[in-house]
């Protein structure tokens, strides 16, 4: 059961089957669903019959491998059901999995191998174990396996120790080691492929547990311990109780043992791989009732059923009996309907139920269960309470026993009960709740009872309804007895007798007598007689012996109690032996024991003595002895002899242990146990010495000694290379000595040779044993040179020297001198003592060996001459050859000097400093690297300058006014050298480049704004802040911007006054300083409070009926809640009546209805507004009258109508007057509506539309008209936008303001900008700037280096916003990083390869390096983890060329480097210097790059990068040629101005335009991999030569005016035009002149560039498509398609058409869907043609292979007309 609580979790067996070809190999593994590694093959089955498997051998058929069985060679008639047997290792439960079918095909498919493997196996040390590497595929593999050792892989052939089944398809292991542990692989190849599986092998010994006896009894209330103990110290010790968790550890300790304690304890010990148990059984031993069940109080109505339970447990079982008011049951069974029913258990556990039937009231009371057994009792009580009248039950006497405490209560029944009282009689008073005698409800307590406290109680009862109820009770006080102390004698003997007096002092009699020894009765064989008598009793021993000794209890009882007296026995015994020494003989050096044991009682105390003095003798009157302690002559215990417990033993005897001893047993009773005993030590022959080496000089003599020493007789003799030495030969001579301890030997050689040498023994011999010395005779000379002198390994300041020399060496002398060249023997020479090592004991033919020695102190980048001497104390040897080596490069040991740090402009340092001195360069000086911090700031970088004479450099990008902390390193190929110290420098302050922050404004006045913002930090001081306030007014139904700009303080708080009231405001705030102001803060927008409402402006009045009138005005400026309409009859004083006219928003005119006048009565009206400030001033008065028959009269008012041009006009004609009414409008514009109402609406207002519009109405009683000024304003034409100057990490644009319009000026700018993928207003990384319209200037910051970027602005005035203006694409200065050349990037040792980054030289910073290295011709890359200056791979090959491939990232692009280099081979020497690989090779490497996490080069696409401008470059060369040949094609749409002097009319062909490039030291910059590098011709430096003109460019495409600067490469047998003026190369608002690897700051600047692109955009319909730049390799996809505008349409008037950078091949298709080219080639596959229906229109595809970029391109030509688009 506990078992099952831990491994018997439900599981089933599983199998698997992999089908196989026939021959080849099948497997199945067997499992579990749960719990795989608990689970393991026990039996395996073939349809029901089991599956015989034998041990493992190289010819086995079956072979179970973990747990798979493997079957080699197998046909169609192994196919069939399999099945498996499988057992838990923890439950051993087995379980059979359901059958699996085997399949076997007969031919099978080709595959690559599949393996069945296992990932981890465990085996018992010593047993036999399997690998499998199982491959059932088609045809049979190829196996390799191999063995991770110090983490290299290295192959495993088969051999007896670890032998291949079935050629590879297992490893078997016949006695599996721990040495074995460990990972090993598997590889599994054919022709289809191949698989590698890797197992991991654990190799364990057999784990025991062991815990204390398998059954232990436990006495309740005491404290017990279980221990557990593993055989491996190191395995995870964990109990169990019955299945659930108890603790861990080696001990488990269990306080106060209790009922819960018992069951089954588990000791589970567990490793990583396996696990083992040990039980044991907690029973508890005799004990006393314990109830763990009882009843609780009850109330029952008469009639009714109750069962009261009580469950109690202890050892012997016990009892249960039931009382009523402390009275058996059996005394009541007559009266109440009572029946019991037990239960037992084997654990000794009983349950009693107490059933009553048909209760009564008198049946209720204080119902106890007691539980008892021989060791004690337990007992329980609660009420019964039955409703009914009260009734106390007769009791006879209680009897209590004096001193103790008593609680007697009332045996009542009936319920409820109000009141229970105790009277003691004859008192008259009842007893009270405290004191010694008290009561408490039904309780009465005697604490304690008294002799005086017996006699009469009375109890009464009372109901709560008056019912009472009283009895007497009798309470009788017995008195126990009291035992006389008694005592034994402490001097009893043994035969001496004695008798003790058991009395008693007091108690009630009769008092009867008994007596116990050790708590049992007397035993019968003691002979002990017993009298006793009323009073006491007598206990006597006639003679006494050792037996009689214990412990004696009286024990008395009466009627009252029980009570004991014990008292102790001890009878003196002498000693007498238990074991009796004997004498010992012992060898020298043998373990010593001798064991003395004695017994008596007291306990004898036993002594080992050991006589003093020579000799061994027997007699004792004038010797002395010493005793013989815990550590007796020996500092070491295990060699001194010691005395414990009567034994005398010593580790090993030695010759001082000898002697006579004696031991001695007493305990004071009687005289001591002595006995004498001789040991004697023998010594067995030995030689004294650790023998050793003996050295002489060839041709003298030479003496071998040996001191033999042990008993007598001894004899020595010697030997030589294993035979006994002639002694006859003159050349030979032996003499011997007699010492103290045994005996002296001489060997001595006159005029040793060479031959002598070699191995001598001692032999010693006697009866004891026998031992022999051996030493060696060297006979020396002096050495040979050392020879074979190489180089073993090199470093920077160290070489380490092999070379082989005779084993006679005895050490060596290295002269090394340091010199440029090899040393001649004149040439001064530092003599080195080396450290010998010696690489290889083996000797060689000629004896001598391997050596090497490490050489220290050197100096990097030295070269050095090397020659070895060896000496010995007979003489030196000749120098060897010498060996010439040069040391490693180290990186420099010294800082630059005299660092200096001054400004150079707005955000720029020059730092200059001058080069170490060379002696600390250790190497050839690359150059210096400048690092700077910013002070209190995170901003950080660094910057290389080249070369060891470079001495200056000039840091840019930096913040203005800021302080930097610099440092400056020098580097060479090894690394990089300290820092400096740091040198401080502030850049000069500049413009302030933040806004201010947290821009706030509230209105605090109808004419003031307070604006509150951040004060902007800043290096200098600043002058203050401007405010820029922009505003719309509402004037009638149109609305006029104004400006007004406030200069403030240098506070953060600034109050604008004079502004109108209720009106909505935007807020600029920017910061000014004496060098410019700073960019604006995003605007902020409120308004001012509301003020009292201005006067209407203007009012009319018309009749309009018989009583009515129509009053109408025109609305005041600002807002109106209400307007009042007074009315009066003109001539009256007072009188008047108003109402209320609601203000209706966004009304241009307002009017109302005054009815219920008097005809023909004359009346004023006014008009005044009201808001919530306050009631305006009237109006001017008017007058009207009413009439009957009106005439045709107008209501509305004359005005100035203001319309943004596009929108609709509304022109009011509002008549009254007797109808009919007829109206007309003069003039009618060509788009107009007239209303119902007569007003006029007019549609798409433009310019042509402005003018006077008169409404005339007529009936028969009169005419009116009303006039109204049409002015049609447009929004702002789009601005021009331009780039002033582009820095590393801004932008700085300026634009020319458009043409205003006169009423309405501009409120502000919106710059727009993003990278130039996507337009800059929908791109999702878009940033924008709101700017006042005062400015004609913008910086926009924070982008990336080197990073092309779209940027548009638009113009903001009352009448919306201009279009946005032509997309400027502009590039931020800075350049992708140079690579450096491989000499100074690569360092090598003959085991690692480092690269350096810090040449490689950017303004832009690297954002990612990737390093990746193979071996040269290999395909998989391995990454080079880098730190940002450098990247290392160790544990190379010594003497191997390995590819490097570096690629940096930076906002700018990437730049690729590929290296070859080499390691230094075993012997420090250089294969080759390093080579920088072609850009072929560059792109080779780029596309098969690969490996585990590295990524291909060729996705970056930098190695086309390269080729762009080659490519670019040719192309332009073909089409040079041929521009002889161009014919002149009519345009059907001008083309875009791409230079501020071209127009737009039809320009005639313009000569192509040249430029060359700048000449800097006499060479011509050309880029990296130019393939036109060798084609240049002089042409003169700084020539410009001009091209334009769209025939020469496009063949009549549509692309004139794009102006191409070009880097001429070859003869042009073109006339030659006079260059145009400077400024217009470049001066266009969109183009950004590119210049690879370089920048041109500036639009206007001639740009001297080896290759110039120019990218546009194309618009086409309302929103210009998107450029997108990828990295992946993907096929070109149709971008969103829209449908094609006609021809000569609006979009189309805004398309343009230009050069397209891609890199790749560029080729554009024209003409329908299926055609071919212009030139004749079809669209490559991926690419999309697609005709607009109805129209010869054709979408133009741009493919580019690899498709970096794609465009799409709308042709207006048709399909007669299309050409081919460059």
């Amino acid at each position: 059961g506990a078992l099952g609580a831990v491994g018997a979790a439900s599981w089933e067996a599983v199998l698997w089957v992999r089908g196989a070809a026939a021959g080849g190999v099948a497997a199945l593994t067997c499992g579990a669903s749960r719990d795989p590694q608990l689970v393991e093959p026990a039996a395996w089955y073939r349809g029901e019959d089991i599956l015989h498997v034998d041990p493992p051998t190289p010819e086995s058929r079956y072979v179970v491998a973990g747990s798979s069985l493997l079957i080699r060679a197998v046909s169609p008639a192994d196919a069939g059901p399999y099945s498996c047997l499988a057992r838990h290792s923890l439950s051993s439960v087995t379980r059979r999995s359901q059958p699996a079918t085997l399949t076997v095909t007969a031919s099978a498919v080709g595959a690559a191998p599949g393996l069945v493997s296992a990932s981890e196996l465990t085996a018992r040390a010593g047993s036999a174990l399997c690998l499998p590497c199982a491959a059932a595929d088609h045809p049979p593999p190829t196996y390799s396996w191999y063995r991770e050792v110090a983490g290299r892989l290295q192959p495993v052939e088969s051999s007896p120790e670890a032998w291949w089944w079935a050629g590879g398809a297992a490893l078997c292991l016949p006695r599996a080691r721990p040495q074995q542990a460990g990972a090993w692989l598997c590889k599994a190849y054919n022709v289809f492929g191949d698989a590698t599986a890797q197992l991991r092998i654990h190799v364990t010994d057999t784990l025991t547990v062991t815990v204390g006896p398998s059954v232990l009894v436990a006495e309740t209330g005491s404290t017990v311990r279980l221990n557990c103990s593993a055989s491996d110290p190191a395995a995870r010790l964990a109990w169990l109780h019955d299945g659930a968790a108890a603790g861990a550890g080696a001990a488990l300790l269990l306080r106060s043992v209790s009922r819960s304690h018992r069951g089954l304890y588990q000791c589970f010990a567990r490793r990583p791989h396996d696990s083992a148990h040990a039980d044991l059984e907690l029973r508890l031993g005799d004990s006393a009732p314990e109830l763990h069940y009882t009843f609780i109080e009850q109330a029952l109505r008469p009639g009714g059923s109750v069962s009261l339970r009580c469950a109690a447990s202890g050892s012997p079982a016990p009892r249960i009996s039931w009382l009523l008011d402390g009275q058996p049951l059996d005394q009541f069974g007559n009266q109440h309907r009572y029946f019991i029913s037990e239960e037992s258990s084997a654990g000794g556990d009983v349950a009693s139920a107490l059933n009553v039937s048909a209760a009564t009231a008198a049946a209720g009371g204080r119902y106890s269960c007691r539980a008892h057994n021989r060791l004690g009792r337990a007992e329980h009580s609660a009420r019964l309470n039955i409703y009914g009248p009260p009734s106390i039950r007769a009791l006879g006497p209680v009897r209590v026993v004096a001193g103790d405490n008593v609680t007697l209560y009332c045996p009542y029944a009936g319920y409820p009960i109000s009141s229970v009282t105790w009277w003691v009689r004859g008192s008259g008073t009842a007893v009270g709740g405290t004191g010694r005698v008290s009561a408490r409800g039904a309780a009465l307590r005697l604490s304690p009872a008294l002799p005086s406290d017996a006699g009469h109680y009375a109890c009464a009862v009372a109901a709560p309804s008056g019912p009472a109820a009283r009895r007497d009770i009798e309470i009788q006080v017995r008195n126990p007895p009291k035992i006389s102390p008694f005592m034994f004698s402490s001097e009893l003997t043994e035969g001496s007798s004695v008798q003790v007096l058991c009395g008693v002092s007091s108690g009630d009699k009769p008092m009867y007598f008994s007596w116990f020894k050790d708590g049992a009765p007397l035993p019968s064989n003691l002979q002990i007689e017993e009298k006793s008598l009323n009073e006491f009793s007598l206990l006597m021993f006639s003679e006494l012996t050792s037996r009689h000794s214990g412990a004696y209890t009286c024990r008395v009882s009466n009627h009252a109690a029980s009570v004991n007296y014990t008292a102790t026995l001890s009878v003196k015994v002498t000693p007498s032996w238990v074991k009796e020494p004997q004498e010992a003989a012992v060898l020298l050096g043998a373990p010593l024991l001798i064991e003395c044991a004695a017994k008596g009682y007291p306990t004898p105390d036993i002594v080992w003595f050991r006589k003093i003095g020579d000799g061994i003798s027997i007699g004792e009157s004038t010797e002395q002895w010493e005793q013989v302690r815990t550590v007796e002559w020996s500092s070491s215990p295990e060699l001194g002899l010691q005395a414990n417990n009567g034994t005398l033993s010593a580790g090993t005897a030695a010759r001082a242990h000898q002697g006579l001893y004696r031991c001695q047993a007493d305990n004071g009773v009687g005289p001591p146990l002595v006995k004498h005993l001789n040991i004697t030590v023998h010594e067995a022959a030995h030689l004294e010495g650790p023998g050793g080496n003996v050295s002489c000089v060839r041709g003298q003599s030479a003496t071998l000694t040996c001191d033999a020493s042990g008993d007598a007789p001894l004899s020595v003799h010697w030997s030589h290379r294993g035979a006994k030495l002639d002694l006859n030969s003159f050349r030979w001579s032996v003499s011997e000595a007699r010492t103290a301890g045994g005996l002296k030997s001489s060997l001595q050689l006159r005029a040793a040779e060479k031959l002598d040498a070699g191995e001598y023994r001692c032999h010693a011999r006697n009866q004891f044993g026998s031992s022999e010395l051996l030493m060696y005779l060297h006979v020396e000379e002096p050495p040979a040179a050392p020879r074979s002198v190489r180089l073993c390994a090199l470093g920077s300041r160290w070489a380490r020297v092999c070379w082989r020399a005779a084993p006679a060496l005895h050490h060596a002398a290295l002269t090394a001198p340091r010199a440029d060249t090899a040393p001649e023997p004149h040439q001064p020479q530092t003599l080195l003592n080396l450290t010998v090592e010696t690489t290889d004991d083996r000797a060689d033919a000629t004896g001598s060996r391997a050596y090497a020695a490490r050489l220290a102190d050197l100096r990097p980048a030295v070269p050095y001459t090397v020659r070895l001497v060896a000496s010995n104390h007979v003489g030196q040897s000749p120098q060897s050859d010498p060996l010439l080596f040069t040391t490693l490069d180290e990186a420099p040991s010294a800082a630059p000097l005299m660092v200096r740090v001054r400004p150079a402009g707005p955000g720029e340092l020059h730092v200059s400093w001058s080069a170490p001195s060379p002696v600390s360069w250790n190497g050839q000086l690359i150059g210096h690297v400048v690092s700077w911090r910013e002070v209190g700031g995170s901003s950080e970088g660094r910057m290389a300058a080249r070369g060891w004479s470079a001495a200056a450099l000039t840091v840019v990008a930096l913040r203005s006014g800021a302080r930097y902390a610099v440092t400056v390193r020098s580097y060479n190929r090894a690394g990089a050298g300290p820092h400096s110290p740091v040198v401080h420098g502030a850049t000069p302050a500049g413009a302030p480049e933040e806004s201010p922050q947290s821009v706030s404004c509230i209105g605090v006045s109808p004419r003031a704004l307070r604006v509150r913002w951040a004060p902007v930090p800043h290096a200098a001081p600043l002058l203050g802040y401007d405010l820029h306030l922009a505003t719309i007014q509402q004037k009638h139904s149109w609305s006029v911007a104004e400006w007004q700009e406030v200069r403030a303080g240098g506070g953060g708080e600034a109050r604008v006054a004079g502004l109108r009231a209720a009106t909505n405001y935007s807020v600029w705030v920017r910061a000014r300083s004496d060098l410019g102001l700073g960019p604006p803060a995003p605007p902020v927008y409120c308004s001012t409070l509301d003020d009292v409402a201005g006067a209407v402006g203007a009012v009319r009045a018309v009749a309009a009926g018989g009583d009515t009138v129509r009053a109408s005005w025109l609305p005041p400026a600002g807002p109106v809640t209400h307007y009042t309409l007074y009315t009066r009859e003109l001539g009256k004083v007072g009188g008047e009546w108003s109402q209320r006219v609601e203000a209706e928003e966004g009304e241009e005119e307002m009017w109302r209805d005054v009815r219920g006048l008097r005809a023909r009565a004359v009346y004023e009206l006014w008009v005044r507004a009201a808001t919530p400030a306050g009631v305006g001033p009237p109006s001017v008065t008017v007058t009207a009258a009413p009439v009957a028959t009106a005439p045709a009269r107008i209501s509305s008012l004359s005005r100035a109508v203001s319309v943004v041009e596009g929108a609709d006009a509304r022109l009011r004609c509002a008549a009254v007057g007797e109808p009919p009414l007829r109206r007309r409008w003069s003039p009618l514009p060509p788009r107009h509506v007239v209303s119902d109402a007569g007003d006029l609406i007019i549609h798409g207002v433009d310019a042509s539309l402005s003018g006077n519009y008169t409404c005339r109405v007529r009936n028969a009683a009169g005419s009116d008209a009303v006039s109204y000024l049409v002015r049609v304003h447009r929004p702002p034409s789009a601005p021009l936008l331009r780039l002033a100057r582009a820095d590393l990490y801004a932008l700085h644009l300026t634009w020319e303001h458009p043409v205003p319009d006169p009423d309405l000026p501009l409120i502000s700018y919106s710059i727009w900008w993003s990278l130039s993928e996507e337009p800059a207003e929908t791109a999702e990384t878009a940033q924008w700037a709101s700017v006042p319209a005062s400015d004609s200037s913008y910086t926009a910051r924070g982008l990336r280096c080197g990073a092309a970027y779209s940027v548009r602005l638009r113009a903001h005035s009352a009448a919306g916003a201009s279009p946005p203006s032509r997309p400027l694409l502009a590039r931020t200065a800075g350049d992708k990083v140079s690579p450096a050349a491989g000499a100074e990037s690569v360092w090598a040792n003959s085991s690692a390869l480092r690269v350096s980054v810090l040449g490689w030289s950017s303004l832009c910073a690297v954002r990612l390096w990737r390093l990746a290295l193979r071996p040269a011709g290999a395909d998989l890359w391995t990454r080079m983890p880098t730190d940002g200056e450098y990247a290392e791979a160790t544990n190379l090959r010594p003497g191997t060329w390995y590819e490097i491939r570096v690629v940096a990232s930076s906002s700018a692009g990437e730049s690729i480097a590929l290296y070859r280099a080499a390691t230094l081979t075993i012997n420090g020497e250089r294969l080759g210097e390093v080579v920088e690989l072609p850009v072929e090779e560059r792109r080779a490497s780029a596309e098969g790059a690969g490996g585990e996490g590295v990524h291909s080069a060729g996705e970056g696409g930098g190695w086309r990068a390269l080729l762009v401008p080659a490519l670019l470059g040719g192309g332009l060369a073909v089409l040079l040629a041929g521009l002889g040949g161009l014919v002149l094609v009519r345009r059907r749409r001008p083309p875009c101005c791409l230079r501020g002097g071209c127009s737009l009319q039809a320009t005639r062909p313009q000569p192509p335009l040249y430029t060359t490039e700048p000449k800097r030291n006499e060479k011509v910059l050309t880029l990296p991999d130019d393939p036109f590098a060798g084609q240049l011709h002089e042409i003169s430096p700084y020539a410009t030569f001009s091209m334009s003109g769209e025939q020469a460019l496009m063949g009549g495409a549509g692309a004139g005016g794009c102006a191409l600067h070009l880097r001429s490469f070859g003869r042009a047998e073109f006339d030659l035009a006079a260059p145009p003026p400077r400024p217009n190369l470049l001066a266009h608002a969109n183009g950004l002149c590119v210049e690879a690897g370089r920048r041109c700051r500036g639009p206007s600047t001639l740009c001297n560039a080896a290759r110039v692109v120019y990218v546009c955009r194309v618009r086409a319909g309302p929103r210009p498509p998107r450029h997108r730049v990828g990295v992946e390799r993907l096929p070109v996809r149709r971008l969103r398609r829209r449908p094609l505008p006609a021809a000569g349409s609006q979009s189309l008037r805004h398309a343009a058409s230009c050069g397209v950078q891609c890199r790749g091949d560029v080729v554009q298709y024209g003409g329908p869907r299926g055609r071919r080219g212009a030139g004749g080639e079809r669209p490559p596959a991926g690419s999309t043609l697609a005709t607009s229906p109805g129209t010869h229109q054709t979408f133009l595809w741009t493919y580019c292979e690899p498709p970096f970029l794609k465009e799409r391109y709308f042709s207006s030509k048709s399909l007669q007309d299309r050409q081919r688009i460059v």
